[in-house]
């Protein structure tokens, strides 16, 4: 964990405020609290919460939570389990740290960070707090990995399962497939197919490598380019290609060779959608 980052989120865990609110170990009123607003974390497990509701009514909450605001308005910077237990409880209040002077733009990193350390998000909840970290902060994948822990590769392989169907995302947030499916069918260029390979990996319980291959015999039918696109391009097209991903809202892929000679790739799926592309890249406007 980057050291800058983890002694901010150790602070604010477990430090006093410094300005006349509420101190750690302070009580304040459940309904004047809110959830973070940047919580990254979509689905909260009924049984966890659940078991943490119990131990809750048998030894209270042993740590506090911590929360921004003041005035009877808070929102919570960590600790959204232990307050929806505690409401579960029946409990009126609970132990609170109160920190007023935390921005924006920090709540969304303290939440995703917490959850990665404390309690895993499912791998489309990751990837989408990661997304949300480089378009909110404007940070690149390398910074990313560097606020959160983990390499580099780990976001971007992440970020890509984003570009598959919502379907296949469903798939992997209920944990029907692993990661190593995912990733698997996050190589194919196909929209189509990819629901075609995951109704046949859960239908034969395909092995990752056994969808691999399948993957490979697929893209290489499609064309020797296409193949080529399974193999993992260098950092800095994946942040190239992303960026403009961001700009354009679809699918790219930028196709680079000796000299820097290539192709750019733009994904579309309807009329309306090529209009759509044509009118971000060349407005009627600019060609009078």
């Amino acid at each position: 964990m980057e050291k800058r980052l983890g002694r901010g989120l150790g602070s604010l865990l477990g430090g006093a405020s410094s300005m006349a609110q509420p101190e750690s170990g302070a009580e304040l009123p459940l309904d004047q609290i809110r959830p973070n607003p940047y919580q990254p974390r979509k689905v909260f497990d009924s049984s966890s919460i659940e078991e943490l509701r119990d131990s809750i009514k048998t030894h209270g909450v042993l740590q506090p939570i911590c929360v921004r605001g003041g005035n009877g308005r808070f929102e919570i910077i960590s600790g959204e389990r232990r307050w929806r237990a505690s409401r579960l409880a029946g409990l009126a209040s609970i132990p609170a740290v109160v920190r007023p002077d935390v921005p924006d733009g920090e709540m969304l990193e303290l939440a995703l960070v917490e959850n990665i350390q404390r309690q895993d998000l499912d791998p489309i909840e990751k990837a989408s707090g990661y997304r949300e970290l480089m378009e909110r902060l404007g940070l690149t994948q390398e910074q990313v990995a560097g606020r959160v822990g983990v390499k580099r590769a780990t976001v971007a392989n992440h970020l890509r399962l984003l570009e598959l169907p919502a379907r296949a995302q469903e798939a992997i947030s209920a944990g029907l497939i692993s990661m190593g499916h995912a990733r698997a069918l996050a190589g194919l260029q196909d929209q189509k197919a990819v629901m075609r390979f995951l109704a046949r990996t859960a239908r034969d319980d395909l092995s990752v490598r056994r969808l691999e291959h399948l993957v490979r015999e697929k893209n290489r039918a499609l064309g020797g380019v296409r193949e080529k696109i399974v193999v993992p391009a260098a950092p800095w097209l994946q942040e190239m290609e992303h960026r403009i991903r961001l700009h354009l809202g679809t699918r790219v892929t930028i196709q680079n060779g000796e000299g820097y000679r290539g192709q750019i790739v733009l994904q579309y799926h309807d009329r309306p959608e090529l209009d759509r592309l044509c009118e971000v890249l060349a407005p009627k406007d600019q060609l009078r």
